[in-house]
């Protein structure tokens, strides 16, 4: 286990990082970012173009898309595991899609890895490689089970995403981070809003696997009602995908297990499936802003029953 990483010291330093280079790969008025397009069960589609899509934007002019093809560059993905307490009623349910990605081989990836409370406690870098990930998270749910072992602490959960992206030196829109948790945050110095900016900045998507229930004995906070709702506005702002693997319960049926096992490896293939976008805003932003990438026509006709996902919020160019 690693000595836990000082928080302020890092948010402190991401906040430098964005105002000093706004982007590793894109300019004020040129964007790079991170598109999907699949079918009504979640299976990734080939073969989309520009002349398939059209833009709305509130400011005058439009967004113009310059290119849309398959992202081949090797695309990192950093899971963050929440180990606080209000995971521990529920500690099994958080390791099995932590473990389900890290044993999964996705083509051009890499993992690392953050386990955090109130401070992140644990982290496997890049380096270290996704063996050594899924190594460390088969020996915590072997100690859970012959310990009795559980989540415990306060949330730091939106401190912990921007540790994640700083983990990742030089983000791009090809990474991401993939959070287990309820949503509730009760002990970061961050702000939602902190957090959305500095992802869409650099264009890093956000997957999130919901773990919600199983409250024990006891009412839900104010924050983990307001959780899911927090992490589902990240994953829409950021252009990243959100599930419930367990909202159903625990699969007691081997067809439930196998149903569940591969909606999960959609889930993940969308991590490292997806499409480079490029477009051109028509003038520089001065605050984040909402903008729509729609089928055109053209691309209704042809992607019938299809869907596009892509980061709903455009970083504003300086703060």
């Amino acid at each position: 286990m690693l000595r836990p990483i000082p928080v302020l010291a890092l948010i402190g330093l991401a906040a430098f990082v964005e105002t000093t280079a706004w982007s590793q790969e894109s300019s004020c008025l040129r964007r790079t970012l991170p598109l999907t397009l699949e079918n009504s069960q979640g299976f990734p589609l080939d073969g989309l173009s520009k002349a398939d899509v059209e833009t709305k934007f509130p400011a005058a002019g439009t967004v113009k898309v310059l290119s849309i093809v398959p992202d081949k560059r090797p695309h990192r993905i950093v899971i963050l595991v929440d180990a606080s307490g209000s995971m521990a009623t529920k500690w099994g349910e958080v390791l099995a899609p932590a473990l389900g990605l890290a044993e999964t081989v996705l083509p051009n990836a890499e993992m690392a890895l953050l386990i955090f409370k109130d401070k992140v406690d644990e982290q496997i870098s890049f380096s270290q490689g996704q063996d050594v990930v899924a190594e460390r998270l088969r020996r915590i749910r072997s100690m859970t089970r012959a310990t009795g072992q559980t989540a415990s602490g306060r949330t730091a959960l939106f401190d912990s995403l921007l540790i994640g992206l700083q983990l990742l030196e030089t983000p791009t829109s090809a990474d991401t981070l993939y959070l287990i948790s309820d949503g509730a945050d009760n002990g970061s110095h961050a702000r939602l809003r902190d957090v959305a900016e500095r992802l869409s900045a650099r264009g890093v998507r956000l997957f999130a696997s919901l773990i919600v229930g199983q409250y024990g004995n006891r009412s839900p906070t104010p924050e983990e009602e307001g959780g899911p709702l927090d992490i589902s506005d990240l994953v829409r702002k950021t252009g990243g995908k959100i599930n419930t693997p367990f909202g159903q319960g625990i699969p007691t049926k081997p067809e439930e297990a196998q149903r569940l096992s591969q909606a999960m490896q959609r889930f993940y293939a969308a991590m490292v499936q997806n499409y480079r976008l490029e477009v051109e805003l028509p003038a520089t932003l001065d605050k984040p802003t909402s903008w729509e990438l729609r089928f055109s026509k053209e691309g209704r006709s042809r992607w019938k029953n299809a869907r596009v996902n892509y980061p709903t919020q455009l970083a504003a160019c300086s703060r």
